[in-house]
């Protein structure tokens, strides 16, 4: 298949889904790295309406999280029709069997080539049903804001009024895409489509569905990881005002009610023993040590250049460091929760979910209902950052609703967010490096750190496959395929001669989960701050020394150059204002970032200005890469100045967002971002702008006081 060319087979005609019209969608292959172990083919993910009444309905298969997929992937359906942005109306797809929302995915490796021809092919058959009409050659018309113009007469006709010819064409063996040049609305800012609906409070996320017969429900959880229910005074809260039933489930105890505050109440009154397990990695200190323990064993090599351990052996100016990493939560602000109504022939979901595809498996696995009797409706989300992509959340729900054959709403409260969520892994990195003239000449990275995708197959085939993660994850095929831990540092950008790339994985019940930026967000905290310990002991200024390492007229070298004129870096702007300087490139794109910070007597981080440089190749709507990057440089200020999970006994010590703190208003410092734009293909956004902020704001922290900061969160005691 050539560039510009869309097989006939790729596309299939169908019948209008919201009335007489054209009506076009496609099917494609797909593979999801971010839940790798999913595979599935030949499934639709759009489609394009255009009613005779000229508006056009574009079906959007992505969740939509405040990332704004709802806007950028229409924009590029629209951009190739040359349709009116006015006109366009966005609406959820009804087909459950799209892939997932993440790993910043939905533009670069979902929507850019699949929704510009999908437009381009509907532009096609417009022009075609016009040219047809007046008996003309297509290439004499033109398309403009749903209008085909014949150029020599000066006729035309809306999109609208020939919808009804168009979708009696054959569909084109090729289409031409339009060229970057000639984009009147791709690469321009462009307001939200869901802006208005989520400001007048129209908006519809899983917490507004209310349906005919519901009941509510939440769920005591074990009191430590791998606890089990031994007993309850269930019986006891049977009884009690407004309770329907309690119920249990394979993790936890169900109060279910006829309201929020009566099912709240019970709950809090529900006493349950649990038996007692606490395997010795399940408490923080002692993981901690377990960990460094493991430095000293054997490791996988995940990357290898040059002769890295002959160098070290050598011992000339061999220069070490390691850093750690904690245990994170999501924190969203929508905590978890979802409605289910389970008959005895069909299931029907409503959920704020990144993987309805999985959430259909599981139902299907739990009611022992076909898949084709199953439905979800995939509502706006508040919040995900990879949480959501489980739907551990939704087995609750199934459970409850199947037994008591009622429709239910399950609602997590933030502590149940909190204390049984999916968490970032902890890890240690163990670095080793040296400069020789002037430039890094030798470069060690050890990662220890339990691995994610491991404990994804725990969660997706249970505990009734005991071993199942052991005896996947140490295949070397599926290491290389599924781990994510060396993620960020084995495709590290800079060019260093001698190289050893290695990663240390481990089992712990600690149940982990996708974080936002996954294993970049650790990566680059140990790369970037330990670029900046040997750039300071050989006296180079550090984004020198990384300028070093990139091709000169590179992309790299461009974002890199910008953030220190854009920044004006080493030219302090007022007294008591250090800088630090962090780069990475993730999801396909690169983002430099300078952060301004203060600090108090009490040694307390301010962060007052942050200068983000991206290049994220082709901008789609520029608006919303600024408020991506915004978005992530806040989230990572939180996981790096604020909190994180710690576990004694088996359980997080965190509930909310008293003890589990996150970034306040009166605490966002100024955030400039700069985008340099080109025409290279786009890569992702939502999750680039987290990897650099902890290594930048950890170096400023250095330029302040002289300290290093090798761990995370960055405490007023490790700055002393």
């Amino acid at each position: 298949m050539t560039k510009n060319e869309f097989s006939r087979r790729d596309f299939l005609k169908v019948g209008s889904l919201l009335g007489s019209g054209l009506a076009i969608g496609f099917y494609l292959p797909f593979g999801n790295k971010l839940m790798g172990i999913q595979k599935v083919s030949f499934e639709p993910n759009a489609f394009i309406n255009v009613s005779p009444d000229d508006r056009i309905i574009i079906s959007v298969a992505k969740a939509e999280m405040g990332q704004g997929v709802w806007t950028s992937l229409p924009m590029l359906i629209a951009e190739e029709m040359d349709a009116d942005w006015s006109k366009i109306k966005i609406i959820q797809s009804s087909d459950s069997s799209f892939i997932g929302t993440g790993g910043s995915g939905s533009i670069s490796r979902y929507g850019w080539k699949k929704m510009r021809k999908a437009g381009a092919i509907a532009r096609y058959m417009l022009v075609e049903a016009a040219s047809l009409k007046w008996k003309v050659s297509p290439l004499e018309c033109d398309v403009k804001q749903n209008l085909v113009y014949h150029k020599p007469s000066g006729r035309r006709q809306s999109f609208g009024s020939l919808t009804k010819s168009a979708s009696k064409l054959k569909i084109p063996k090729k289409v031409q895409l339009k060229n970057p040049k000639d984009y009147t609305l791709v690469g321009f800012d462009t307001l939200r489509k869901d802006s208005f609906s989520k400001s007048n409070g129209t908006a519809q996320y899983s917490m507004d569905i209310n349906i005919d017969g519901m009941v509510f429900a939440m769920v005591k959880r074990p009191s430590s990881f791998g606890a089990e229910y031994i007993s309850s005074n269930l019986e006891e809260i049977k009884k009690q005002p407004g309770i329907i039933d309690v119920v249990l489930i394979p993790r936890g105890v169900a109060v279910v009610g006829e309201n929020t505050w009566s099912v709240i109440k019970a709950k809090k009154n529900l006493k349950v023993e649990w038996s007692k397990k606490n395997p010795i990695n399940n408490d923080s200190e002692v993981y901690s040590t377990y960990m460094e323990k493991l430095i000293l064993e054997k490791a996988d090599v995940a990357k290898k250049k040059g002769k890295p351990k002959k160098i070290s052996k050598e011992g000339n100016n061999i220069f070490k460091a390691k850093y750690s990493l904690p245990f994170q939560a999501h924190a969203a602000m929508e905590p978890c929760n979802c409605v289910v109504n389970v008959k005895n022939d069909s299931c029907e979901i409503w959920a704020g979910t990144q993987n309805p595809k999985n959430a259909i498996d599981r139902a299907s696995k739990i009611t022992g209902l076909d898949k084709k009797k199953i439905k979800i409706n995939v509502t706006f989300l508040g919040g995900g950052f990879g949480r959501k992509s489980f739907n551990d959340f939704i087995d609750e729900g199934l459970y409850i609703s199947q037994k008591l054959k009622m429709p239910t709403k399950i609602i997590w409260d933030r502590e149940d967010d909190t204390k049984h969520g999916f968490y970032r892994p902890s890890s240690i990195h163990y670095l080793e490096g040296s400069i020789k003239d002037e430039s890094i000449n030798l470069w060690k990275h050890k990662i220890v750190s339990p691995d994610a995708a491991a404990q994804q197959m725990v969660y997706q085939y249970g505990a009734s496959l005991p071993g199942l993660a052991r005896g996947i994850m140490s295949l070397d095929f599926v290491k290389k395929k599924m781990s994510f831990i060396a993620e960020g540092a084995k495709n590290i950008k800079y060019n260093f001669p001698n190289m050893l790339i290695e990663t240390k994985p481990f089992e712990t019940d600690v149940p982990l989960g996708f974080w936002r930026a996954v294993y970049d967000s650790q990566n680059s905290f140990a790369n970037e701050c330990f670029i900046d310990e040997l750039a300071y002991r050989d006296r180079i200024d550090p984004i020198d020394l990384r300028l070093k390492h990139v091709e000169s007229n590179s992309r790299i070298a461009k974002v890199l150059k910008v953030a220190k004129k854009k920044s004006a870096w080493a030219k302090k702007s007022k007294p008591n204002r250090y800088q630090g300087f962090a780069y990475h490139h993730s999801f396909g794109t690169h983002v430099a970032e300078v952060a301004e910070i203060s600090l108090s007597r009490s040694n307390k981080i301010r962060v007052h200005r942050v200068t983000c440089v991206v290049d994220c190749g082709q901008t789609v709507n520029p608006m919303t890469i600024r408020a991506q990057m915004q978005s992530a440089i806040v989230f990572g200020i939180g996981a790096t100045i604020k909190d994180e999970i710690t576990i004694k006994n088996g359980r997080v010590n965190q509930s909310n967002y008293h003890d589990y703190r996150v970034l306040r208003f009166n605490e966002m410092p100024k955030v400039d971002v700069h985008i340099i734009k080109n025409n290279q293909a786009p890569g992702g956004v939502g999750e680039p702008g987290l990897p650099p902020i902890a290594p930048a704001i950890a170096n400023a922290v250095f330029s302040a006081t002289g300290k290093r900061i090798r761990k995370l969160p960055i405490l007023a005691s490790d700055i002393i």
